[in-house]
């Protein structure tokens, strides 16, 4: 009798389970699949915790391109910033399931070695200075996960012709630090093109440029067609990517709205 009893309860369990699993396979798919509408993410953005870290993030930004604009023989031409609001995709660390929205900033500053500081020997002595002025920690010979990221490489790399000792072709030099990398004009490399002004129509996106009345493709094409020396780039990005990703918003609530 008390197995009798024991079989009808595990199958009782049994039965509830498969009836249980597909409703919470279902409301775990509506939540995947429901996303909160624009003003509700408008929201979500303008939440304290959201501003504080944007205002963070901003400030850290304006400081690198003040400093560096400080170094001598250094002068800022752009600066441009693409605040962007998305929701996260099916791969990576922030997924759909357990996150409803990411807050990035994808940033670049762009400088000129000046008119008097225009040459390669000059440049060099440029990258000392600003090596010099700490003005992020940059990555020291020999550490880090980018090798050629290190103000020694771009000396091996000007004094050699980017040719090795046993002739094999040395990797673009930069200088790097976990959260910005600095790239400058060489021969035979191609510019990249600067951030696109838009238009962004949709208020999740907020693009900012200084000079702000400037198309910036052509004021840095201008600006190395007039002599005026080589172009550097300080592109921002967190954990070796090519933006600053400062805030997200977890999944919470009724069919995940998110939370403040």
């Amino acid at each position: 009798m008390k197995k009798l009893l024991k079989d009808v309860a595990t199958s009782l369990v049994h039965l509830v389970v498969m009836l249980v699993n597909p409703v919470l396979n279902g409301v775990q798919s509506l939540r995947a699949m429901h996303w909160p509408t624009e003003r509700r993410r408008l929201k979500l953005i303008d939440s304290p915790a959201a501003r504080a870290a944007r205002a963070a993030e901003r400030e850290r930004i304006r400081g690198l391109v003040e400093a560096l604009g400080a170094v001598e023989g250094v002068e800022h031409v752009l600066t441009q910033v693409l605040d962007q609001s998305t929701l996260p995709s099916s791969y990576g660390l922030d997924h759909p399931r357990d996150t409803l929205l990411v807050c990035r900033i994808y940033a670049r500053a762009y400088f000129v070695v000046r008119e008097d500081a225009g040459d390669a020997g000059d440049v060099l002595d440029v990258l000392r200075r600003i090596e010099a002025a700490n003005v992020v920690p940059w990555q020291a010979h020999g550490q880090g996960p980018d090798p050629a990221g290190s103000l020694d490489h771009a000396l091996r790399w000007h004094r050699d012709g980017g040719v090795d000792a046993d002739g094999w072709r040395m990797q673009s030099p930069c200088l790097s630090s976990p959260g910005t990398t600095l790239t400058w004009d060489r021969d035979g490399i191609p510019h990249r093109d600067p951030i696109p002004a838009g238009p962004y129509i949709n208020r999740l996106y907020v693009f900012e440029q200084t000079p702000a009345d400037v198309d910036a493709a052509q004021l840095l094409s201008e600006v190395r067609a007039d002599g005026r020396g080589v172009v550097l780039e300080l592109a921002f990005g967190a954990n070796w990517v090519g933006y600053c990703q400062y805030h997200k918003v977890a999944r919470g609530g009724f069919l995940g709205r998110g939370r403040l």
